[in-house]
């Protein structure tokens, strides 16, 4: 396989999925969505990968959409169902443990997609900030249902409606990341971590993501499904306009409700 967004490195079963658009943060166009779910989807047929990890280049983990390559379609749920949805799934549905390596800066789609890991451990100094709000848009590529799954109705309210940073170390306080590394041992625990889940039993960890997974109320694909018709009505609100106007110029957003 050959990649243009992303670095896939084999070490034995393990693979490491290292997010490479360094240059804007990690962020997520429509190639490094196809490649992730790629990736996923090579490993969940292949009898060597027994854990998959992901990580970001540079200093950050993923900052969401990239909102500066522009919108392919107006209708952003068209989007969703394109990209992020089959991404989102292809993790979910991995019959292996997947590794969130959380390096730096993980918001909006970014944050859902380390939500999306099973086991998170974080870099001290990285962040997680559910920041669709900041432009005008509802939660997406899961994190409706995964913030839900990880902090309950209130706390997921608040940090979806206000977009606030979520430290590493407060995100292992509300219970979402499981270890908070420090930057000198950050490399030897991730490698030492990807071992010990790499010797465990993977088919049964499979069929306990599989078993959490579906005691949930509602399934993942109703949920994404859910996420894609309210990002429709929002990603055509003067707000949404409004919101990457602003960021594009740098200043604070005007928001009407519209």
């Amino acid at each position: 396989m050959e990649f243009n967004y992303l670095k896939l490195h084999r070490s034995g079963s393990i693979w490491t999925i290292e997010l490479n658009r360094p240059e804007v943060f990690n962020a997520l166009n429509p190639g490094l969505s196809h490649e992730i779910r790629e990736v996923a989807e090579a490993a969940q047929i292949s009898d060597l990968v027994r854990v998959l990890v992901i990580t970001g280049s540079g200093k950050a983990f993923c900052s969401g959409a990239d909102l500066k390559a522009g919108v392919t379609d107006p209708d952003l749920g068209n989007v969703l169902r394109a990209t992020y949805n089959p991404m989102i799934l292809a993790l979910r549905g991995l019959n292996k443990p997947v590794i969130g390596a959380i390096n730096g800066v993980a918001a909006g789609a970014g944050c859902s997609l380390a939500l999306a890991c099973d086991y998170l451990i974080a870099k001290e100094g990285a962040y997680f900030s559910e920041l669709f709000i900041q432009i005008g848009l509802a939660m997406d590529a899961g994190s409706t249902a995964f913030l839900m799954q990880s902090v309950g109705y209130h706390k997921a309210f608040e940090l979806a409606s206000t977009g606030n940073r979520v430290s590493a170390v407060e995100a292992k306080e509300i219970g979402f990341v499981a270890e908070v590394i420090s930057e000198d041992t950050w490399q030897g625990r991730v490698d030492a971590l990807a071992k010990e889940f790499s010797e465990r039993p993977t088919l049964a960890i499979g069929l306990m993501k599989q078993a959490l997974q579906k005691a949930q109320n509602q399934d993942l694909a109703n949920v994404l499904e859910s996420e894609a018709k309210g990002q429709s009505i929002a990603g055509r609100s003067a707000d949404f306009s409004e919101g990457v106007m602003s960021f594009m110029q740098k200043r604070a957003p005007k928001f009407t409700g519209k």
